[in-house]
Parts: structure tokens; C-alpha cells; sequence
């Protein structure tokens, strides 16, 4: 029997909030004895005063923190249950390898470039991890999409279910652009720049697997429109019609769009590195040299240049 996560979070999710309640009511009850904060919680001035002082114990903070990254683990499993049902070993096992390396890749050397503080820490850990989850969303739909492709009993709701999937990371992804845009303008500075090279390129990528996807799904569609007895007649006519010009639209477009993507993704990739290459420093430490060799592991991983070589040859 496997182990169910979803109910496993769902309980920590329970504990944290008891804890959390607890605690501030213990905290709001010591702070009421010292004279610190009176009785009415309505009085603006009394309200702001107890939630800084709340705030201001490390206890709080840390039992806080608990219950948001609780209620994100139980969102993502939620999201993961509608979606995918119960995932494949081999995606499973695709999924923490690719978490793995992405925390490695993506969060190593951020704390060369932010400062210390308890903010920035804040700020990019919680940067970090949900664009790991849209990138794992997005790597999870495109595995499904690929394995469905490779069914020939796939069906037009399974395959759109998984497909909506790229619908809602891209969404959640400009969404998350706009408010890393609103941090940037309130901050001022070049070193929040790096907060839009990741999800710019995870939009590329997705709006990429969009378009690949996008084309099996409409093919998918016809086909079991085309196949359905009652219409069979009627859509037999335009189903050899619309597979020409959809077989055509489709060769065009993945090799001229699905390049300039490909490419874009390539340059965010790039631009990350470089950008904190920038703020770090070019003295060519240690540093500097593992840096250096990530760049060209992405070049080597996109390659877009060799695939625009063989699109050449046509």
C-alpha cells in the first residue's frame, strides 16, 4: 500500500495551524499580563502594536513560516491529485531529479550577490521555491503529454486535462512577473533583475510545450471526432481537409516559433549566470570558474544552434 502524502499533509498542515493559534494566544495573553497591549483588538492602534510584537518573537516567525510552506506542500499535492492522479515511477523519479538539480543550479549562487539579512533570505527562498514548483508542474505536464502521445487509446479530456496543466503554470507564471516587477520598481536596484530571467524563461519553455502539445491535442480531437459514429459522415469530409493544413501550420510553426522560443529560453538561461557573474565580480575565483562551466552546460543542455542547423538542411 503507498503512502498517502496528501493526507499526511493535510494533517501537518492541521498541526501547524493548532500550533500557530496556540502560540499566539499564549503570546497575546503573556503580552496582555505585562501591560504591553490592552483588551480591544478593534482599536487600530492596539491591533498594529500586538501583531509587532507577535512578529517580533523569532517563536512566531518560525511557526508562521511553518504553516504557509505546510499549506504550499498541501496546494501542490492537491493540484498534483486533479491533475495527474498518481504519478509513474519513472515520473517520480524524473521529478526529484530534477528538483534536485534545479535547487543546485538556480539557488547555489544566489548567496554570492544578496545580503544577509533576514529579508532577502525571505524574499528569495520564497522566489525560489515557487518557481520550483512551476517548473516541476511544467516538467510533470510534459513527461504526461509525452507518454499520452505514445497511447493510441488517449482520449480528447485525458489528454486536455494534462495539457491544461501548461495553462496554469503560464498563468501563475505571468502573474508571478508582475509582482516581481512590482519588487523590482519598489526596490530600485539591479541585483532584483534576477528575478525576472528564471520566470521569463520558464514562460518560453511553457509556452513552447503550448504549442508542440497543443497541435497532438487538436489531432487527437479530430481523430476521435472522426471516429465517433454519429458523426462520422459529417466530420469524415473535413477531417481529411483540416489534417493537410493542421500537418502543415504545424511544420511551420514548431520550426520557426518553436526555435525563437527555444532560443529565448536559451538567453534567460545565459542571462541568470551572467547577471550574478556581474554582481559577483569577474576577479575569476573558484567561484567564478563553476560559474563559467554552467554556462556552457546550459548552452550544451538548449542547443537550440544545433537543431537550427538541421532545420537548414530541409
Amino acid at each position: 500500500m503507498g503512502v498517502n502524502y496528501l493526507a499526511i499533509s493535510a494533517v501537518c498542515t492541521v498541526l501547524s495551524f493548532v500550533g500557530l493559534r496556540c502560540w499566539t494566544e499564549l503570546s497575546l495573553d503573556k503580552l496582555r499580563s505585562q501591560g504591553l497591549i490592552g483588551e480591544n483588538f478593534l482599536n487600530p492602534e492596539n491591533g498594529n502594536r500586538a501583531l509587532e510584537l507577535l512578529l517580533g518573537s523569532y517563536a512566531t516567525v518560525a511557526l508562521l513560516v511553518n504553516f504557509l510552506f505546510n499549506v504550499f506542500v498541501l496546494l501542490n499535492l492537491c493540484l498534483k491529485t486533479i491533475f495527474f492522479a498518481k504519478l509513474y515511477p519513472s515520473e517520480t523519479r524524473k521529478l526529484v531529479e530534477r528538483l534536485i538539480n534545479y535547487v543546485v543550479y538556480k539557488g547555489t549562487f544566489l548567496p554570492l550577490v544578496i545580503p544577509p539579512t533576514i529579508f532577502q533570505a525571505g524574499l528569495w527562498s520564497i522566489w525560489l521555491t515557487v518557481l520550483c514548483s512551476l517548473k516541476m508542474f511544467q516538467a510533470l505536464a510534459r513527461d504526461r503529454l509525452e507518454r499520452l502521445n505514445t497511447s493510441p487509446a488517449a482520449m480528447p479530456w485525458t489528454y486536455f486535462r494534462v495539457y491544461s496543466v501548461l495553462l496554469l503554470v503560464l498563468s501563475i507564471d505571468l502573474f508571478w512577473i508582475r509582482l516581481c516587477l512590482e519588487v523590482y520598481r519598489t526596490m530600485s536596484s539591479s541585483m532584483y533583475l534576477l528575478l525576472f530571467f528564471e520566470p521569463l524563461s520558464i514562460a518560453f519553455e511553457t509556452m513552447q510545450a503550448m504549442l508542440v502539445h497543443g497541435f497532438q491535442l487538436l489531432e487527437i480531437w479530430f481523430h476521435h471526432s472522426a471516429g465517433n459514429s454519429e458523426n462520422c459522415q459529417r466530420l469524415k469530409l473535413f477531417d481529411t481537409m483540416m489534417a493537410g493544413s493542421l500537418g502543415e501550420w504545424k511544420g511551420i510553426l514548431i520550426r520557426n516559433l518553436g526555435f525563437t522560443l527555444d532560443m529565448a529560453t536559451l538567453l534567460m538561461a545565459l542571462g541568470h549566470y551572467v547577471h550574478i557573474w556581474w554582481l559577483h565580480g569577474m576577479a575569476f575565483h573558484l567561484v567564478d570558474a563553476i560559474l563559467f562551466l554552467n554556462l556552457r552546460v546550459n548552452i550544451f543542455l538548449y542547443s537550440p544552434f544545433g537543431t537550427c542547423c538541421e532545420f537548414c538542411q530541409f
